[in-house]
């Protein structure tokens, strides 16, 4: 029996290895939200998958939010409550916590609607072993590398501008890159700046962007948007995603 339990850990951290690898490249495929049954079949592809044409309710919004003040009412800093911090300068430049844009998204309602989108979204084989990660971005989301099967990022106000970086990339990134937002990187503090490539995807309310492992990933207000960007990011994780 232990030695059975021992090729089990064993092969599962050999799946967390082969796991980490990342594509050498990618594409952005696309797909309408009339065909959301073909998913898994581009999923098998490891590449971002454009989603257009969903339908989503109005919630996630600062018009929502201002219907239950306690929300805009939550401390960010110790100086300001999230009301005034979306009024402020600060706003662009600020770093919210996973903590308060976990809070966000269950108190916007969208997980609890959400759930009979999952099936549609989630991977036909082995579905009952796959589980999701909440999150509501106002603004902004700094720099970060994905580690879920895939992440679902949409925006339920405003227009988001989302730039895609490989891996390879890390090193002509500062030290300290996550968190950054890529529009304030700067040539005192990345060298190699104009050696950067990267794939932007611009997105509006109904239409969703899928990204897969191991992709870098930054979220902000595009110039075209009208008004502050809020944006719904789930991580769609299977067992071996979970604990990589």
């Amino acid at each position: 029996m232990i030695e059975f339990l021992f090729l089990i850990a064993v092969l599962y951290f050999i799946a967390i290895l082969f796991y980490r690898d990342s594509k050498p490249s990618f594409e952005i495929l696309q797909l309408e939200a009339d065909r959301i049954d073909e998913l898994s079949d581009l999923y098998a592809e490891k590449h971002p998958i454009v989603l257009r044409g969903m339908s989503l309710p109005p919630l996630g919004t600062y018009a929502e939010m201002k219907k239950r003040p306690h929300i805009l009412q939550l401390g960010v800093s110790p100086t300001l409550s999230l009301d005034a911090l979306l009024h402020s300068p600060s706003l662009s430049s600020f770093t919210f916590s996973e903590e308060t844009t976990s809070f966000l998204a269950k108190e916007s309602g969208l997980p609890v609607w959400c759930t009979q989108l999952y099936p549609k979204i989630l991977p036909s084989f082995g579905r009952v072993f796959y589980s999701t990660k909440e999150s509501l971005w106002p603004s902004h989301r700094g720099l970060w590398k994905t580690k879920a099967f895939y992440t679902f990022c949409t925006p339920t106000q405003g227009i988001a501008s989302v730039k895609l970086l490989l891996p390879s990339m890390i090193p002509y990134l500062p030290l300290r890159w996550e968190g950054r937002n890529f529009d304030t990187l700067k040539t005192e503090d990345t060298p190699l700046l104009s050696q950067l490539q990267f794939v932007e995807v611009k997105l509006r309310p109904g239409t969703a962007l899928l990204i897969p492992a191991h992709v870098l990933a930054n979220i902000t207000r595009h110039p075209e948007s009208p008004e502050t960007l809020f944006t719904y990011c789930v991580d769609l994780h299977h067992p071996i995603s979970r604990f990589s």
